[in-house]
């Protein structure tokens, strides 16, 4: 088993992380991701669609990517030797179908359980309804779709940390105050 990877969000806290972290440990990095992951992940329609070329670079460059889309904005992505095609907006986390439980974050959770990771650390994960849970330089798209899906994602993230602690592994909480702290304990 491997020990310890990180999960990059679009929040605001990413830039918390330490400098080395990318250096240190495998990470995940989601959707519009500042920095080459070691694996990427996208399930967000308007990003594959309306910065395919972005996409592209991220997925091309990580160990595996797993996207979910009803449709690419490049026919390039398919070309793809590392990528994993995902079903969107489905809920169980042991089905060893890969679903999206309504947010990124869980999609890359499942990943990293399935590839035994034992430890992972969340940063720029900012969980909450403002729109300050992403970075500024975020794409905006749908915000009342996404602020709608918060009761859902919670929910995934609960059966996301049931199904770590049953399995002796930890998810680690490095982002902002939030809705998370119920669920995932701090450093």
């Amino acid at each position: 088993m491997k020990k310890t990877c990180v999960i990059m969000g679009n929040g605001p806290s990413l830039n918390d992380m330490p400098a080395d972290t990318l250096q240190k440990y495998d990470t995940f990095g989601v959707n519009y991701c500042p920095y080459s992951p070691t694996y990427y992940v996208c399930v967000d329609n308007d990003i594959l669609i309306n910065h395919h070329e972005k996409i592209y670079k991220l997925a091309s460059g990580a160990k595996l990517a797993f996207l979910a889309a009803k449709e690419f904005g490049s026919s390039r992505l398919y070309d793809l030797n590392n990528l994993f095609l995902i079903r969107k907006d489905e809920t169980d986390f042991k089905d060893e179908r890969f679903f999206s439980g309504f947010t990124v974050v869980y999609v890359a959770l499942k990943a990293a359980f399935y590839l035994g990771y034992e430890r992972v650390h969340l940063f720029g994960v900012d969980f909450n309804k403002e729109w300050d849970h992403y970075k500024p330089d975020y794409p905006r798209g749908d915000v009342e779709h996404r602020a709608a899906r918060m009761d859902e994602m919670f929910y995934h993230f609960k059966l996301a940390q049931k199904v770590y602690a049953e399995n002796d592994r930890r998810i680690i909480n490095h982002s902002r105050r939030s809705r998370l702290d119920l669920i995932f304990p701090r450093k």
